[in-house]
């Protein structure tokens, strides 16, 4: 091959000395070039070890394993504790499950590492608080957790100051202690860029996924049932927590601390407390969440600059609740529906929410434009007769109510400020929310607070 090229440049070159003496020259170069290129050592290529077959043990697969290699484990039961050095497939065949009394079972070292297919376990229930089933080290970037199963596992997947991983369709059970702060988190990340935590199922877990410090996170398609929290971030930035389902929690998600993010299409329903908790959560988008059958439906406390759009909060026993310096948010066409105190809101100033549905909201639409011809209003002694009276709401047209509410207007009972929805709907923009009101009747809220007041200004009233 050499030789042909080397005669194709003699082709194009003279006879002159000088030329021949740059083509000598010039074979000498590529004939050392050649040389050079031959002499360096080859990559070899990559091989699938098999344990089972050939290995006794994932451990003495691991020894011999070079990076980019394939080590399929057959199904079986494996009591090992490893530490993953090399860039593997660690593959799980029919299900094998990897044991360990304590610590942890694989310790992810090397950077681009896949493990799918397994059953990770412990073999007794009392665990060190630092036990988690798979430890992914700093550094030890592009990791793909997918397809496996942990059960009876104190922390389920760990890890600190990673990029680019991927945890993927895993089912996390943790230890079932009735205390959930003595539980770990099924999945908990400090310090991981660019994460993505995708269709898994988890439970029994203390926080559901823990994400401290995370930015560029993605955490959709989740499942989450009877833990602490199912998704509690902290200083987490423009993260996407989309369209994961909390049921059977204290808290549904709790989104604190977090700004440029997009918190839409997640189910919240039965939680104890909580359905979606917006704690200093700034110019994020929170929209199409569905929270049924909670204490309080959705609270925002010093949440500011957020755009608050097409949620529906039904038959929680507070449908939102708004305070500590919440104000600056855009709420409109959401839905409350059969709370029982629909809004409850406590600012230093009156806030606009137009073009939001309110079950309780008694008026017409003469315009037929279906929205209101009069406001609805938060904290006005009118609001507060039909909360706690519900049989007045008969009286709506009755003189002496719209003298009472006149002169409010004129010498405020209640000098506080209100949210002020000038233009209700006449219509919920949910048009499935009776099939959900059916689907989900069986979650009704735990009253966690006791009795809730509406206007804690009054005598008695609580925050």
């Amino acid at each position: 091959m050499l030789e042909m090229l080397m005669s194709n440049y003699e082709l194009r070159i003279t006879n002159h000395k000088s030329n021949k003496l740059i083509i000598r020259n010039l074979k000498l170069v590529m004939y050392s070039v050649w040389f050079l290129i031959l002499a360096l050592p080859s990559s070899p290529a990559a091989k699938t070890l098999h344990v089972g077959t050939d290995y006794v043990t994932i451990g003495g697969a691991l020894e011999d394993a070079h990076d980019g290699d394939v080590i399929e484990v057959d199904g079986g039961k494996y009591k090992e504790s490893l530490k993953i050095q090399k860039n593997v497939h660690l593959k799980g065949v029919n299900n094998p499950v990897i044991s360990a009394p304590d610590g942890r079972i694989i310790e992810v070292i090397s950077p681009g590492v896949i493990i799918d297919g397994f059953t990770f376990t412990y073999d007794a229930p009392a665990l060190s608080a630092s036990s988690s089933a798979i430890y992914i080290d700093k550094g030890a970037d592009g990791v793909i957790i997918r397809d496996n199963r942990f059960r009876n596992v104190l922390f389920g997947i760990w890890n600190v100051e990673g990029r680019d991983i991927r945890i993927e369709r895993n089912s996390i059970t943790g230890v079932k202690i009735e205390d959930t702060n003595y539980r770990g988190n099924c999945v908990n990340l400090t310090g991981s860029q660019n994460v993505h935590v995708i269709d898994n199922t988890l439970n029994y877990c203390r926080d559901g996924i823990y994400m401290e410090l995370c930015h560029d996170a993605e955490v959709t398609g989740n499942n989450i049932t009877d833990s602490r929290y199912s998704v509690h971030t902290m200083w987490v930035d423009r993260g996407n927590f989309s369209n994961n389902t909390a049921a059977g929690n204290l808290v549904g998600l709790a989104i604190m601390y977090t700004k440029h993010s997009q918190i839409n299409g997640n189910y919240a329903y039965g939680n104890r407390t909580h359905g979606l908790l917006l704690i200093q959560t700034v110019r994020s988008e929170i929209s199409s969440n569905v929270v049924i059958g909670n204490t309080k439906g959705i609270f925002l406390y010093n949440s500011v600059y957020n755009e608050i759009k097409g949620n529906l909060a039904m038959n929680n026993q507070l449908g939102i609740h708004s305070w500590g310096g919440s104000e600056d948010n855009i709420i409109h066409g959401n839905s409350f529906i059969n709370n029982e105190i629909q809004v409850k809101f406590i600012a230093g100033r009156d806030q606009k929410w137009d073009n939001n549905f309110w079950s309780d909201y008694i008026g017409w639409d003469m315009t037929d434009d279906g929205r209101g011809d009069l406001p609805y209003e938060s904290n006005s002694v009118v609001d507060y007769i039909f909360w706690r009276y519900p049989v007045a709401k008969v009286l709506f047209a009755s003189p002496a109510l719209h003298v009472l509410w006149m002169l409010e207007k004129q010498f405020p009972i209640l000098d506080v400020p209100k949210v002020i929805d000038a233009a209700p709907l006449m219509m919920s923009g949910h048009k499935d929310w009776k099939e959900l009101r059916d689907k989900y009747s069986y979650y009704k809220p735990e009253r966690i607070y006791g009795d809730i007041e509406k206007l804690p200004h009054l005598p008695g009233g609580s925050q």
